[in-house]
């Protein structure tokens, strides 16, 4: 059943497919919300969270791009935990604390897509946290500009922009070798 399926069923009371959306997508938004916010702990309270939200919402919900609705959803639930929260610094202290042995679980790929997400995230994680954001999902994820945008709720050009950006600056890096 696709995703489409699944959102109609669930429409039409069969709670139960909502279980087959969370398996299905609950290791993206775990990663994801990782990458957030560099704790292992907090993300899965926010992975938690993130289809809390989804399943308040499923009744009225249109179908588009549910995996891009997932992460929309994800991102405004980290963003609500660091504003609420006011731990925007406090998360870069744990963050680096939490990563130089890089020994951690969520770290350990198991799959080739993780690899990638992983070696992402490394090199974006001395970027501005918008640039980061949008070099995760394009790069990492593989949307496409319009979802970035959509999930970020800025224009196709600041998307670019911020990717353009964040790319000029790892590649600046590279060639001054501050990377390892």
């Amino acid at each position: 059943m696709n995703d489409r399926e699944l959102i109609q069923e669930i429409q039409r009371g069969k709670k139960e497919y909502l279980n087959t959306i969370a398996e299905k997508y609950y290791d993206d938004i775990y990663r994801f919300c990782c990458y957030q916010t560099g704790s292992c702990q907090d993300a899965g309270d926010l992975t938690q969270e993130t289809f809390l939200h989804f399943i308040r919402s499923v009744e009225h919900y249109r179908y588009r791009n549910l995996k891009g609705y997932l992460f929309t959803i994800a991102r405004n639930v980290c963003m609500d935990y660091f504003r609420s929260q006011k731990r925007r610094q406090e998360k870069e202290e744990f963050y680096q604390q939490e990563m130089p042995g890089r020994e951690d679980s969520f770290v350990k790929a198991r799959t080739h897509q993780e690899e990638v997400l992983i070696t992402v995230q490394q090199l974006t994680e001395r970027l501005p946290q918008m640039q980061r954001e949008a070099m995760i999902l394009y790069y990492g994820y593989g949307f496409k500009y319009r979802e970035i945008a959509r999930m970020t709720e800025t224009g196709i050009g600041t998307v670019k922009s911020r990717i353009r950006q964040g790319t000029e600056k790892l590649k600046k890096s590279l060639e001054k070798g501050d990377l390892q």
